[in-house]
């Protein structure tokens, strides 16, 4: 018996079981549980303890428990739904809902990169027919490559139990060599089948599968999102959450699973969000929160305060009549903007106002010294908005970090704030910089897209990008609105300052109201974007550059394209080619030929610049592509010029649409799926 000295757990329930103490760990409670953003309207939504809404994981989980709901249909249907947050491999486990049976298991791998493994899946659905309990989960690779074996469920190695888990645990090589000195032998090399096994051999020694989850959460360190089946416990399915989110829906005689409500919000809007340290048995008609726990006293079925209404957030199973997730999200983005913009409500012809702010006025405007932070799209976001307020002197000081990269010392003291920027309101990097932040009290607030989410419950004040959900794991609305909710941030303190610029500041705002226009007329330039894919075939390097505000636009651009296209491409600042990169550049002779670059360049203060850096990279040989609100000004510098209406201080952004239209022409050319790009994740909530 494995026997590590200290316990947690109470007496009375493992003597009945007979069982030595095991070795306790603190279960920490979310520092923002009892949080919400300061916006009216969302308090009933937010108002739940809990990640329920939110896209919270790289992984994704589903179960339901029936009595005659099938099992594979709705678990195919949720992992579709979850589909999102990138995955490399796909599978699920059922059994009946009466009588002790064999627990089913299908899972794959998907196939040379491409995330088909959900279709391998339902090729073989009918192996679950009239199974009724089932749990399934989409797997981003942490622990162990993308294999079969490696493959979420994982099972004992006398299949009692079933598994699936999101979270990371960082023990396991210690419990797996206990085991292993046990005769316990493994199939995979994940950390999430030592769960499996652990709980497996607990019961062999004689415990039910609830006294053996609790027995071998005692054990565990790291995070987790569990679901559990047992072979010889039919009817139920036991969860536990520690760090990971998951929600339990309660329907009509079925009830469900998931690491988000919108799996299950097609069959139930109400639900419940489980809270750090939380073990809940789920069965077809109740939920049991921590059952057997004499710290939570008797039995709680159906804890009517603390039952939320999901959202009512539309999901769509399939990008049609769009080939992909990424064109439609791409070709959405003028209502995405607009929507960003509140139709209007947000910004009047003068004035903006943006409620998560309003609410907490007096706290935000001491902040004199801003430092924002955030990872990979949303860092080039950021730098824009960052340009922006130093435009309008939203703020004394402004500046931009990686959020992986921002430590203490970073932190602005006297007279700081800190605003963080994340789509899924989950980045790991982000919310540490929160936790970072709190130690030293400073304001703080957010942009995110995901209601509900732990960073916009952590900061309690912010700005909701209002987007939509974004299938895509590559960002593009998302991206694009960011940007707009951080203008119209600058214009909102640049408004309430003493001294404001009243000429930049209705600039800004005038650009803010012709941004959905103006994005779609810069989504006319499709066609050209694919003659342009073409000739970047044979390519294995690129270059983007841009200066002012187009500097993180070449950023994003860049970094759009290395991301489906698995083309090498770096963004540098108009200037910083001659500083070393000048030495990739190649001409027709080059191996792949000559090296494409692409260039933004402005009518305003950097186009002379940019212009000469067009003129230098061509001269050396160079496949020029030129982004230009001003095409007269570009002739005879480039080999391909792709036209952007002006629009002030936001017309940077509009070359971020060519670009990624660029992006998403040259990954379907190069038969690249550009809505799963490998390696990829929606939500990077892992080290």
């Amino acid at each position: 018996m494995l026997n590590a000295g200290r316990r947690l757990l109470r007496a009375p329930a493992l003597a009945r079981a007979g069982f030595a103490p095991m070795a306790a760990r603190a279960l920490p409670v979310t520092a923002a549980d009892d949080g919400t953003w300061a916006k009216a309207g969302l308090g009933a939504v937010l108002l739940m303890a809990g990640l329920g809404m939110s896209q919270t994981d790289n992984c994704g989980i589903v179960g339901v428990v029936s009595k005659h709901q099938e099992a594979n249909n709705f678990l195919l249907e949720g992992l579709t739904i979850l589909q999102n947050r990138g995955y490399d491999s796909a599978g699920m486990a059922t059994t009946k809902h009466d009588g002790a049976a064999p627990i089913e298991v299908t899972k794959y791998a998907s196939v040379q990169g491409t995330a088909d493994s959900i279709n391998l899946l339902r090729q073989t659905k009918e192996r679950h027919d009239g199974n009724t309990v089932g749990i399934a989960h989409t797997r981003w690779a942490t622990h162990g490559g993308k294999t079969d074996e490696n493959s979420h469920p994982h099972m004992d190695m006398n299949q009692r139990v079933a598994v699936v888990h999101n979270g990371t645990i960082t023990n396991y090589n210690e419990i797996k060599n206990e085991l292993i000195a046990e005769g316990v032998t493994f199939s995979s090399q994940t950390d999430t089948e030592v769960i499996a096994q652990l709980i497996g051999h607990l019961m062999g020694e004689g415990a039910d599968s609830l006294t053996a989850t609790r027995l071998a959460l005692e054990r565990l360190e790291g995070t987790w999102g569990l679901c559990i089946m047992a072979r010889d416990e039919p009817g139920k399915v036991i969860v536990a959450r520690n760090g990971s989110p998951l929600c339990i829906g309660y329907g009509s005689n079925s009830m469900y699973i998931a690491s988000e409500t919108t799996a299950f919000s097609r069959h139930t809007k109400r639900f419940l969000s489980l809270q750090d340290g939380e073990v809940a048995v789920v069965k077809c008609d109740s939920a049991e929160l921590n059952p057997q726990d004499t710290n939570e006293g008797t039995l709680q079925r159906f804890p009517t305060s603390r039952l939320g209404t999901a959202p009512d957030v539309k999901v769509r199973l399939s990008p049609a009549p769009f080939p992909h997730w990424t064109i439609r999200e791409i070709i959405e983005q003028p209502k995405a903007v607009a929507s960003a913009l509140g139709y209007g409500g947000r910004v009047s012809d003068d004035h903006v106002y943006l409620g998560g702010l309003e609410a907490e006025k007096d706290k935000m405007l001491k902040i004199k010294h801003l430092l924002i932070s955030a990872c990979g799209t949303s860092l080039n976001a950021a730098k824009y908005g960052a340009k922006l307020m130093r435009t309008l002197g939203s703020f004394d000081t402004v500046s931009t970090e990686d959020a992986a990269e921002t430590t203490n010392e970073r932190l602005p003291r006297h007279e700081g704030g800190i605003l963080v920027v994340s789509q899924s309101g989950e980045t790991k990097d982000v919310h540490r910089v929160l936790q970072l932040q709190q130690a030293q009290d400073l304001p703080m607030f957010s942009v995110v897209n995901a209601v509900g989410s732990l960073i916009a419950r952590t900061t309690r004040c912010g700005v909701y990008l209002n987007a939509g959900r974004e299938n895509a794991v590559a960002s593009t609305k998302a991206f694009v609105t960011q940007v707009t909710v951080l203008g119209l941030i600058a214009a909102w303190f640049a408004q309430n300052r003493p001294e404001v610029n009243r000429t930049k500041l209705d600039e800004l705002i005038q650009s803010l109201h012709r941004l959905p226009i103006t994005i779609g007329m810069a989504l006319r330039t499709r066609a050209q974007c694919a003659q342009i894919a073409d000739k970047l075939m044979p390519s294995e390097h690129l270059f983007v550059l841009g200066k002012g505000y187009a500097e993180p636009i070449a950023y994003e651009g860049a970094l759009k394209i290395k991301e489906i296209t698995y083309l090498h491409a770096e963004g540098y600042s108009g200037g910083a080619l001659k500083h070393g990169p000048f030495a990739l550049i190649e001409g027709k002779e080059g191996q792949f030929g000559p090296t494409p670059i692409i260039l933004v360049v402005l009518d305003d203060e950097h186009g002379q610049l940019m212009k000469t850096a067009a003129e230098e990279v061509r001269a050396r040989g160079a496949y020029t592509i030129v982004i230009t609100d001003n095409p007269a000004m570009c002739e005879g510098i480039a080999d391909a010029i792709v036209p952007i209406p002006n629009n002030g201080p936001m017309t940077a952004l509009l070359a971020s649409v060519p670009l990624q239209l660029i992006a998403y022409e040259l990954a379907v050319k190069r038969g690249i799926n550009p809505d799963v790009p490998r390696n990829l994740a929606k939500a990077v909530t892992v080290d």
